[in-house]
């Protein structure tokens, strides 16, 4: 006789299948992935023959751009939502809790765009499609009071007061988490990772060199970029070489990077010579 199932039940079943369960080192092989992926299309995209468009001060300045800025804001909220399904390896759950955090970060950076246009250049095209420029007839739609330091008429986005300030917390906040995961969350040994004799296995401690290596170039990256924008605030300094060098794209990229490859280290990538040897 078949017995009725609640939804409760049916839910609890297929919680207990294994064909129902999401394997948490391809979701971080993917997050990896993207995470890798993102500036290296912002770089083809700014060098294309095809659609050239502006090189911008930042990776966040592509939210901007008229075909770039699609995959800047999907690529974060791909990585936002894979990061929010994520559980992690660890029996008590504190990876998957602080995944949902970045998550929102992440997600956070997407929604809430940077100010400025990061383009340097006298005209550009923007998402809408509008040639920005000197030209008023290309600004009835957008135009915008006069702001110190620029001529009336600017090509700037006039964004409400708190986007640029929730953007610029979201990525502190996102780089920084990501930069514990990589330096404390997957360094973390379980107790099948040691030999017989309490020593690591080889691959974890390959996979612990990467994570500390990756952790640290996205904290070098961070304090770079913090150590500019204090100056920037604080000081009088001639900082004008660091947006001509696009310093604040690299240094996201590189950070970009960085995370995606530990990741990726965590997904195990590289198949058999990041996996622990069974005993």
């Amino acid at each position: 006789m078949q017995v009725f199932q609640t939804g409760a039940d049916r839910y609890q079943n297929a919680s207990e299948d294994p064909n129902a369960k999401i394997n948490q080192r391809t979701l971080a092989f993917f997050v990896g992935l993207v995470a890798l992926g993102l500036p290296t299309i912002m770089l083809i995209g700014v060098f294309n023959p095809v659609w050239p468009t502006c090189y911008r001060a930042s990776i966040s300045h592509y939210y901007y751009a008229p075909f770039l800025g699609g995959p800047f804001i999907g690529a974060l909220v791909f990585i936002g939502t894979y990061l929010w399904v994520y559980q992690g390896e660890d029996k008590d759950g504190a990876e998957g809790r602080l995944a949902t955090w970045v998550s929102i970060f992440a997600i956070g950076v997407a929604l809430f765009p940077t100010s400025g246009f990061g383009c340097d250049a006298d005209s550009f095209t923007a998402r809408a499609m509008v040639s920005f420029g000197p030209d008023p007839d290309h600004l009835d739609l957008i135009k915008v009071p006069p702001i110190d330091g620029l001529p009336d008429l600017a090509p700037y986005f006039r964004l409400t007061s708190f986007s640029a300030s929730l953007h610029y917390a979201s990525a502190a906040l996102l780089f920084s988490f990501l930069a514990w995961f990589a330096l404390v969350v997957f360094t973390a040994v379980e107790p099948h990772q040691r030999n017989p004799d309490g020593s690591l296995k080889q691959a974890k401690i390959i996979r612990n060199s990467l994570y500390i290596a990756c952790g640290g170039i996205m904290i070098f990256c961070i304090l770079a970029m913090g150590l500019y924008a204090a100056l920037g605030a604080w000081t009088s300094l001639d900082l004008s070489w660091w947006p001509r060098a696009r310093l604040t794209f690299w240094f996201e990229t590189v950070a970009l990077w960085a995370f995606g490859l530990s990741w990726m280290v965590k997904g195990r990538f590289w198949g058999s010579a990041l996996e622990d040897a069974r005993c």
